[in-house]
């Protein structure tokens, strides 16, 4: 899906005619080719270095719609999986020309037939599959995990990356970490708001790095918003960061110079 910065609720408690309406604008967008990445850094806490870029989906119909506007009803009539083939391919083309990329994924779409078309895209780009980071919502792989399970072990298997979005310490969310290649944790904003004034937060920050490192998965905090959070990170722990205290989301053509 390539949208973690989302926005909106999606068709909401009246969702009958609203989902229509978004089911329509989503079948327009794929056949128009009205989708649009933008890209957001993610950089190393202890260096400051860029490590990749993530993207995020948005949808160009008279302004740029973040897909947290119409995730739900692409998840719900099953046009979400043709929205990650979309997303999917830029994504390869992107590494192809050398730039790391973290992407997200529906579990909904990340069965046999994604993993083929990816292993088909990356032999034909070229692309190194370690510039593919496949982010995977926790809460979806816990619940999809007889599908998701073998999408992640063939991703893993072809080189690329897997992220675990969405943490939540403890659970089945653990066992996870234990029993699935997974490479990164995405602390999200349970783990990253209001650190600065929260030594309870900092603490659950901290155990969960911990845990995260322990089954050895690196550790990103999302949604980092001031410098202060940014500081307090290298100690709890936190591998990698990204949020508006690093940089807002911008359009792929000027964040790679048109080389994307």
């Amino acid at each position: 899906m390539a949208m973690a910065d989302v926005t909106g609720t999606g068709p909401g408690k009246d969702g009958g005619a609203r989902g229509q309406g978004w089911s329509r604008r989503i079948e327009e967008a794929l056949e128009k080719d009205r989708f649009v990445l933008h890209a957001q850094r993610i950089v190393d806490v202890a260096s400051g270095e860029t490590t990749r870029h993530e993207l995020f989906l948005r949808m160009s119909n008279g302004g740029l719609i973040p897909a947290g506007e119409f995730v739900i009803t692409a998840e719900e009539t099953g046009s979400i999986r043709e929205i990650d083939r979309w997303v999917l391919g830029r994504a390869v083309e992107i590494a192809a020309a050398g730039h790391p990329v973290d992407l997200n994924l529906s579990v909904r779409s990340a069965d046999a037939e994604l993993l083929q078309r990816m292993r088909g895209e990356v032999r034909e780009t070229g692309a190194n599959p370690g510039h593919l980071v496949l982010e995977l919502s926790e809460e979806q792989l816990v619940k999809g995990l007889a599908t998701g399970e073998g999408f992640v072990r063939g991703a893993s298997e072809l080189g690329c990356r897997i992220a675990l979005d969405g943490y939540i310490q403890g659970g089945r969310g653990s066992a996870l970490l234990k029993g699935l290649p997974i490479d990164f944790v995405k602390l999200g904003a349970p783990f990253v708001n209001g650190l600065a004034d929260d030594g309870r937060r900092r603490r659950k920050a901290r155990n969960a790095a911990a845990k995260a490192h322990e089954s050895g998965q690196k550790v990103i905090a999302q949604g980092v918003e001031d410098l202060i959070t940014l500081q307090l990170l290298p100690e709890l722990g936190v591998d990698e960061a990204q949020g508006y205290a690093l940089g807002r989301p911008e359009p792929v053509e000027s964040v790679f110079n048109g080389r994307a």
